[in-house]
């Protein structure tokens, strides 16, 4: 299943992914940059980045990516991949627009005996992919009909990138240091996203990495930390680790945590990786950091890495 529907240009002006701007003007979720008008019903979500009607059981999530990834999410979205799914794909249009290429989908899923509607809007805005899925029952259609969920797409508008400090406003925790890092996306769910180096790209072979991700729940009681770390760096990481040179305990802050440095390779470009994980564990969460640089890379980044980590805090 595509894994954003599992979930439920820039410059010194805003983009319209369709011009004119919403008369009725977009709505934000905090800390993003897309916005859009939502359906009447509808409004900001306290539990994700998007608006949800919750006795209707309806959704829709935004979501920020790289402008790099734009032709992989077109593969996400095609039919083929979606049937593979078990969607039952019922409408496809593509259109250009002045950011880039856009598509919206609409599509139908029995999911634990519930037949879903899908709707989808991915469009490339610059350097930035917007992703914005809308999934609800089929029992709310008389309150949603087809109209109104394109129409909210359409009204999908991508403003400018916010200042470190907007993103900053909007994190549950408190980053005093960024160490040289600059934010390229923060969520009010405990998502920080950063890179170092002059561009907002999520590759670590252009320019070193960092993530900042709140968890729920906490390590059970007798499990070992280190099958826990590694299971944990497994589940997070799509690259994987190919050898793990270090994994021990590890004080984060006051508090109990655990350290993962480890290795991989890209086998198609052959790029040499360093890969750290900085679990700090809580009482009724813990918080997971990923860092990765290419290998010529690591010596001068960890560093800094290491500063972002300490710097974590309450607010």
């Amino acid at each position: 299943m595509n894994p954003l529907f599992r979930l439920a240009a820039a410059g010194a002006f805003a983009l319209a992914l369709v011009a004119p701007a919403p008369a009725a003007g977009p709505v934000y979720p905090p800390g993003s940059r897309i916005g859009l008008v939502p359906p009447p019903g509808m409004v900001l979500s306290t539990r994700l980045q998007g608006f949800e009607d919750q006795a209707r059981g309806a959704v829709i999530v935004v979501t920020e990516l790289a402008g790099q990834t734009y032709p992989k999410m077109q593969t996400e979205f095609s039919d083929e991949t979606m049937r593979a799914g078990g969607m039952e794909v019922v409408r496809r249009e593509e259109f250009d627009l002045p950011g880039g290429p856009a598509l919206i989908v609409a599509a139908r899923q029995q999911a634990d005996g519930v037949m879903m509607r899908k709707w989808a809007l991915l469009a490339l805005a610059g350097n930035l992919t917007a992703v914005v899925i809308v999934s609800m029952p089929e029992a709310a259609k008389d309150a949603y009909p087809d109209e109104v969920l394109r129409a909210a797409l359409m009204s999908v508008w991508v403003r400018p990138k916010l200042s470190a400090d907007e993103m900053l406003a909007v994190l549950p925790y408190r980053l005093a240091d960024l160490g040289g890092f600059h934010l390229m996306r923060a969520t009010p769910d405990g998502t920080a996203v950063l890179t170092f180096g002059p561009n907002d790209t999520p590759l670590p072979a252009e320019q070193p990495y960092f993530t900042v991700a709140l968890r729920r729940g906490e390590m059970p009681p007798g499990t070992d930390p280190n099958m826990f770390a590694q299971r944990a760096l497994a589940e997070f990481s799509a690259r994987g680790a190919d050898h793990v040179v270090s994994s021990e305990p590890l004080r984060i802050g006051g508090a109990s945590g655990h350290q993962i440095i480890a290795e991989s390779k890209d086998e198609r470009t052959g790029d040499e990786f360093v890969i750290v994980q900085w679990l700090r564990f809580g009482t009724t969460s813990y918080v997971q950091m990923f860092g990765i640089a290419r290998k010529d890379q690591w010596a001068a980044v960890l560093p800094h890495l290491r500063a972002v980590r300490d710097g974590f805090g309450a607010k």
